[in-house]
């Protein structure tokens, strides 16, 4: 038997003589498709942390090392050491996002009054808050010859381009 079969108009159809999968099945291939996804995920998030992690202690993060640039310390005129990069690549980021703290204080004090004004609006306007502190401290490049961002005055470090 030919695998198409004619039908009209001269038109050709798959024959499909073959055991179709069930349901089950086909909802197993799903989620494991969908497990296997979020597993690549995971891996890729924790290759990245890796990487980020051992570098820092040559003064360097990914994007950096790939851009050839690296980060000196104010102070020693050295490169940053791997404490020095983790204070100014997680540490005092991690204190930007104090500014949603107030914003969740006041979305809790308006859910324990019952009034109308949406809870989720003032997360969401700690929220831009936040970003808006994101946005600066990148922008902030731009503010003199020194070409530092908030992190790099606060951690007092400065970033050289080595190519």
């Amino acid at each position: 038997m030919s695998e198409f079969q004619p039908i009209q108009d001269g038109l050709t159809q798959p024959v499909l003589n073959q055991t179709r999968a069930s349901a089950q099945h086909r909802l197993g291939g799903y989620v494991l498709d969908l497990t296997l996804f979020m597993c690549s995920l995971i891996t890729l998030g924790l290759a990245y942390l890796i990487w980020n992690l051992v570098i820092w202690g040559q003064g360097q993060t990914p994007a950096k090392q790939i851009l050839k640039m690296r980060v000196y310390s104010l102070t020693t005129s050295k490169p940053a050491t791997w404490g020095h990069m983790a204070i100014r690549q997680f540490l005092i980021p991690m204190t930007y996002s104090l500014t949603l703290i107030p914003f969740f204080f006041m979305a809790l004090s308006i859910a324990a009054d019952g009034s109308d004004f949406s809870t989720n609006g003032m997360i969401g306007l700690g929220e831009i808050a936040y970003f808006a502190l994101l946005l600066l401290d990148a922008l902030w490049i731009f503010n003199g010859d020194k070409r530092q961002r908030l992190t790099d005055a606060w951690a007092k470090t400065y970033v050289v381009n080595e190519a």
